[in-house]
Order: C-alpha cells, then sequence, then structure tokens
C-alpha cells in the first residue's frame, strides 16, 4: 500500500496512506464516531488494527481532526474503501449503524438526486437485505421516475418488513391509485388511518379512492370518521354534506350544510367553503358582510374579493361587481378560479354578460 505521509510523534513513527482518512468517515458514518464499535467488524484485519490504532492516536494529538475534514464521500468510495480491506458489505449487518446512510440518501432524494439515492440504497441493502427503509428509497424512486407498477414491487417489500412506515404506505397507497387498483389502495389508506388517526390527508386519499370504486357509502362513513375526529373541519363536511346529497340523505347533509353556515372561518379555504354554501342558501347580504370582514381583519388575500361579485350581482351593486372584475382582468384567476367556480354556478348567463363578466 503506498504511503504518503510519515509523521513522528512523540518519537514514535506514524505512517499515513489514502485510505487513513477513510476510517474517520466510515467510524462516523457506521459506528456513531466509536473506534470500539468499528472494531467488531475488523476479525483479525491487521492492516485494519494498525489503521484504527494509528487514527486512535493522532485523534489524541490533534482531537480537532474530525471525519467532516474529509467529506464528501460516495457509496462507490465507501465500497472501495471496504473491498480494499476484503470486509463483504454483509458481514457489517447487526455490527453497525445504517441510520446516518438513511439521512444522506433522504437528502438526496429530496434533492432529485435519483442517481446517487440509488446507489445509497443498494449499498444498505448489501448490508441489510431486509432495510425497509431502503426498499422504500428504491420504490420511491421509481415512483417519481414514472415507474409505478415497478414501485410497487419494492414499496410492497419495504411495507411487508415495516408495517409502519408512513412513507412507503402513503406512496404505495398512491401508486396503487394510479394504477386503479383502488381497492388495494383503500386497505393501504385504511391501514396508515388505523396507525395514525390523525393523518387527515388519509381519510381524503381514502374517500377518493371509494368514490372511484362507487362505494359511496364506505366514502360517507370515511368522511363521518374525520368529522367526529375533526369537528371543525369544513372540507370534510362540505365533501360529506355533497356525498350525502349525491345518495340521496338530503336531511342528513342539510344538518353539516348548517354547521358550515354557523361556523366561523378561520383561514381563506374556510372561508370560500362557508361562502359557497351561503351562496346556495342566497344570503347574499350575509357574504358580503363576512368577506368584508375576514379581508379587513387578515388583511387578505385579494382572491377573495371574488366571492363579493355574485351578493354584489344580486343585491343590484352591479358597478361595484365590474370594479372587481376590472381588478382582475390580466390575471388566470379571474377565468381559472372565478368563473368556474363562482359566478357560472352562482349566477344566470343573463347576469354574466350584463356585467361583462368571463363567458
Amino acid at each position: 500500500m503506498k504511503i504518503m505521509i510519515k509523521l513522528s510523534l512523540n518519537d514514535r513513527k506514524i505512517s499515513l496512506d489514502i485510505w487513513t482518512p477513510y476510517f474517520y468517515i466510515i467510524r462516523d458514518l457506521f459506528f456513531d464516531g466509536g473506534w470500539d464499535a468499528f472494531m467488531c467488524i475488523v476479525k483479525d484485519n491487521r492492516l485494519m488494527e494498525e489503521q484504527i490504532e494509528t487514527c486512535k492516536k493522532i485523534e489524541s494529538l490533534y482531537p480537532e481532526i474530525k471525519a467532516e475534514l474529509f467529506y464528501p464521500t460516495t457509496p462507490l468510495e465507501i465500497r472501495d474503501f471496504l473491498n480494499q480491506y476484503r470486509v463483504q458489505p454483509r458481514d457489517m449487518k447487526g455490527l453497525c449503524s445504517l441510520d446516518v446512510l438513511y439521512d444522506i440518501a433522504n437528502e438526496a432524494l429530496l434533492d432529485e438526486d435519483y442517481e446517487l439515492t440509488l446507489e445509497y440504497s443498494e449499498l444498505i441493502l448489501d448490508i441489510d437485505d431486509e432495510s425497509a427503509y431502503a426498499y422504500d428509497l428504491k420504490g420511491t424512486v421509481l415512483y417519481d421516475q414514472g415507474k409505478t407498477k415497478k414501485s410497487i414491487e419494492y414499496l410492497e417489500k419495504a411495507v411487508e418488513l415495516d408495517s409502519t412506515l408512513v412513507e412507503a404506505l402513503s406512496t404505495l397507497g398512491q401508486a396503487y391509485f394510479n394504477v386503479h387498483e383502488y381497492e388495494k389502495a383503500s386497505a393501504i389508506w385504511n391501514q396508515m388511518i388505523e396507525n395514525n388517526p390523525d393523518d387527515v390527508l388519509a381519510y381524503f386519499t381514502l374517500v377518493d379512492s371509494y368514490i372511484h370504486q362507487k362505494k359511496y357509502h364506505d366514502a360517507i362513513s370515511a368522511l363521518k370518521k374525520l368529522v367526529r375526529r375533526f369537528p371543525e373541519h369544513l372540507m370534510g363536511k362540505i365533501n360529506l354534506a355533497t356525498l350525502l346529497q349525491m345518495v340521496g340523505k338530503r336531511e342528513e347533509a342539510e344538518k353539516y350544510e348548517k354547521e358550515i353556515e354557523n361556523t366561523q372561518p378561520m383561514n381563506p379555504t374556510e372561508m370560500e367553503i362557508w361562502a359557497r354554501i351561503n351562496l346556495q342558501k342566497e344570503k347574499y347580504e350575509v357574504v358580503e358582510k363576512g368577506i368584508k370582514e375576514f379581508m379587513n381583519k387578515q388583511g387578505g388575500p385579494e382572491f377573495l374579493k371574488l366571492w363579493l361579485v355574485v351578493p354584489y350581482i344580486k343585491n343590484g351593486k352591479k358597478e361595484d361587481a365590474k370594479q372587481i372584475v376590472e381588478e382582475f382582468k390580466d390575471s388566470n384567476i379571474l377565468f381559472n378560479y372565478g368563473k368556474h367556480e363562482i359566478f357560472d354556478p352562482f349566477l344566470e348567463e343573463s347576469e354574466i354578460r350584463e356585467c361583462e363578466l368571463p363567458c
């Protein structure tokens, strides 16, 4: 092995080679910074023992030497190190921690560096072929790359190994949904809700999968479960009321609509829901007053002004309505949001034309 540096420390000669810095890296990546834990994989490997002893001596004299000095590294370099010292990755299973590799791989995934993520996941699996998180990483990369059917194989394996892995469950549920396996998607999201009853998104994705199966009563049951757990959740209530109307349970639907009418909206999304229900009940003055008070108190957002157009027109304030339309005339929101969500559902064609609203 080629020597690159020779040190004289307290009359002791210490030889360093190109791999010496890597012992600091491997120690911190796999052994929580502990040399004794590192020694567990040495197995009478004299060269490794000598290197570790050298590193310990250097560190005792120069404690400022840390692995960070030698970063970054790559899975390929880690493999080269293990090959250099004839260490099989599988022999490290149970003797090292993979938490740091998980974190690095996850950062690569968040940065959409899929190649690096896959390299780390393969390295982790070579060390521990039962790593649920590594299968999750591979499955998620394939899913993000649009290889949905292939991603399901790895995500199913991840969930099989760890049924509480939220990220794998969530991605697997969405993957099933995207390939139209709605029953399997429903089972996944039911499991997620069982694991964490506060997972609001899981309720809505579950409802969506039931609707695709035309299981409207199951969808209603899921929304009722959500509303019982979150009594103030207006999005849950509006969806529940809509489904109840669809299956002919108008009286029950009106109960939830009434609850929405009497709610004090706390954010713009809730205000939209509240305004929609009240416009359906033709409570134009209530909507006008509520929108204005909310915007004065919150200082916006500006798009909520579009909800004033309908009550203005219905109450004969057409010039006020036209002024709002003029404010948004150069914005896509006037057509994409205002027309489809507000004007078309609540105004007559003659009113739309008269006030020069987008047709």
